[in-house]
């Protein structure tokens, strides 16, 4: 390999751990609701296939508490069922209008009505322009077909004797003039084509909600094995096994300006530099310049070994979730990971880039970790990853009785943590992160348990469905077909794009947990959560920091003076103000927009 002209081996960086995992081991929560989602929203599983399997040379951000090609199988199976309900309801709808023109146009124009003011996902306060241009088309194609067979009606009705009288029929199947009784008996002939179809399309309906339903309950019941469809597809397989891996792997290439892909939304950040000054510079004069109070910049630094200082950090990090606590004072959910982070948009023979498979690796061994973190000049940077989801556990009672059952927690909040030593200072580097919670439609397949009749639960689903189902089902098979029939085709595109382009993209975009994820907290018990284990795990962090340097003998003055302030500052003043506080010379503290649009409120505090 060669990086800047000069020539080098790779450290080992591979494709894998050389881990054996058990494929039929039990499905975690959040892989069944995440499994589940696809059944649930096509719109989910055609995005997780979309971002992950077409482009099938980006990398993978690594998996936390689930299972990627879990879910990925789950959405290709998902995929072909909501394929074949959108054919079914769209030859529906031709054969009605080949048929019973009128009666169709005029359940089409009642679905299409029905879906723009039955969004899933409404702007507060306003429609976009789009939905108010629909709303006028389908209420013109509503008036056109029914205003006509209404106004001949109330004609006849209001002179019954009057002959002759013709009614132009403008739907389509005929219809010349009559009696009051004929025209009554056209309306009603009308509206029972109107039921025949509308009917038809709800019974698709049902019979697609209930197959998915069997599925759900059948395959991701709690606690059950990993029960994953095949893909049936030798690229798409193939592209699997590589993401089996890769969702293990400690190296995240990402696209674009975020770099914790899959993590959420930062909601604060915080670095300090401090010296490395002996602590005897503080007591001795000999050590100053001139006896004076100017200590010695350089001479009397004490040496520091960043992956020593790390080392202590994941062990101390590690104690939170120790057994030699109480089960319940444990962090059960924490998950600590060495990242190697770096930008995914590479030339040919980066090293983080398997040249003969153009693909990404995942793995980077003990000994490169420690290299990039001895040398944090270069385009990968190491982070220590602290990951805390909530763990699912019972309250009970002395003698073990359980008061308050395991509830799945779905907030996961994550901490970065990146130190470096350069021109004689130590660099220290916290982010945290939040990923909001698995969107509340994911997590109601939970009422569907062994016991549901499976078909009054899909026709009460089916109700619901039925007009947005009816009137997006041709277009969703266009896009759908399209994106099954070129699936395959979008593969070999990135294969030939990756191989010839000088530089290509092979970052990571979006991770499977963030595309279930619901934009801000479901309440405030959840904002809670996340605060809590986010200042627990930085206070843990930065006393583990000072334990370190006051080892070494460092003279921790100027580092505690710029910890403090921020630490026991970033509080609640007066019930209102919250956001971080730095204080100090080389101290930063930041909070983004993002954490206070993840609350749902107004970003507050201030940052120096």
């Amino acid at each position: 390999m060669r990086i800047d002209g000069t020539a080098g081996v790779e450290p080992g960086f591979s494709h894998g751990d050389g881990t054996v995992r058990d494929p039929g081991a039990r499905m975690s929560s959040t892989t069944r609701y995440l499994s589940g989602a696809a059944y649930v929203d096509e719109k989910f599983a055609d995005d997780v296939i979309r971002e992950l399997v077409a482009d099938s040379h980006r990398a993978v951000a690594p998996a936390v508490g689930y299972d990627v090609t879990t879910v990925i199988r789950h959405c290709f199976r998902a995929q072909r069922l909501w394929l074949a309900q959108n054919a079914v309801i769209t030859a529906i709808l031709l054969v009605g209008l080949a048929f019973f023109t009128s009666a169709t146009v005029t359940v089409l124009a009642v679905c299409v009505a029905a879906a723009v003011f039955t969004s899933e996902h409404p702007e507060p306060g306003r429609r976009p322009s789009w939905k108010a241009v629909a709303t006028g088309l389908a209420a013109l194609l509503l008036i056109g077909c029914v205003l006509g067979p209404l106004l001949g009606l109330v004609q006849a009705l209001g002179d019954p004797f009057a002959g002759g009288g013709s009614f132009d029929g403008s739907f389509g199947e005929g219809g010349t003039g009559g009696t009051g009784t004929d025209l009554t008996g056209t309306v009603l002939v009308f509206l029972l084509k109107v039921a025949l179809v509308a009917g038809a399309a709800y019974a698709t309906v049902v019979w697609s909600r209930q197959r998915m339903i069997g599925i759900i309950t059948a395959d991701l019941g709690r606690g059950g094995p990993r029960a994953a469809p095949p893909a049936n597809r030798r690229e798409v397989e193939q592209r699997l096994r590589v993401i089996d891996e890769a969702q293990h792997g400690n190296i995240l290439l990402h696209s674009g300006y975020e770099p914790f892909v899959g993590a959420g939304r930062r909601a604060n950040a915080w670095s300090i530099a401090t010296e490395l000054r002996p602590e005897q510079d503080d007591e001795h004069p000999g050590d100053r310049v001139d006896g004076g109070s100017r200590p010695r910049p350089l001479t009397g630094r004490v040496p520091i070994d960043p992956v020593e200082l790390v080392t202590h950090l994941r062990r101390r990090l590690a104690a939170l979730r120790s057994r030699d606590l109480p089960p319940q004072e444990r962090i059960g959910g924490l998950q600590l990971r060495d990242l190697v982070v770096s930008s995914g948009a590479r030339w040919h023979d980066y090293p983080l880039i398997d040249e003969r498979a153009k693909l990404p690796y995942t793995f980077a061994p003990a000994e490169a970790i420690n290299a990039i973190i001895r040398f944090p000049q270069t385009g990968a940077r190491h982070f220590l990853r602290a990951t805390v989801g909530a763990a699912e556990m019972a309250a009970v009672t002395d003698d073990g009785r359980a008061v308050m059952p395991a509830e799945h927690q779905s907030v996961v909040g994550s901490t970065y943590v990146h130190v470096a030593v350069e021109g004689g200072l130590l660099y220290v580097e916290l982010v945290t992160a939040v990923l909001g919670p698995i969107e509340q439609r994911y997590l109601d397949i939970d009422v569907y348990d062994r016991g549901t009749d499976a078909l009054t639960t899909a026709a009460g689903e089916a109700l619901r469905r039925v007009f947005r189902t009816t009137a997006l089902a041709p277009l969703r098979l266009i896009r759908s077909a399209v994106r099954a029939v070129t699936l395959v085709n979008a593969i070999h595109r990135a294969d030939r794009e990756a191989a010839e382009d000088a530089v290509y993209d092979f970052g990571a975009r979006v991770d499977v947990r963030q595309l279930g994820s619901r934009d801000g907290f479901a309440n405030y018990l959840q904002r809670l959560d996340a605060e809590k284990y986010t200042r627990l795990i930085d206070r843990r962090a930065t006393e583990a920091i000072y334990e370190f340097l006051t080892d070494k003998g460092v003279d921790t003055s100027d580092f505690a003076a710029k910890v403090n302030f921020r630490q026991y500052n970033n509080t609640t003043i007066g019930g209102s103000a919250y956001g971080p506080v730095a204080t100090g010379t080389g101290a930063s503290a930041t909070m983004s927009a993002a954490a206070a649009a993840l609350t749902g409120g107004r970003k507050k505090g201030n940052g120096s």
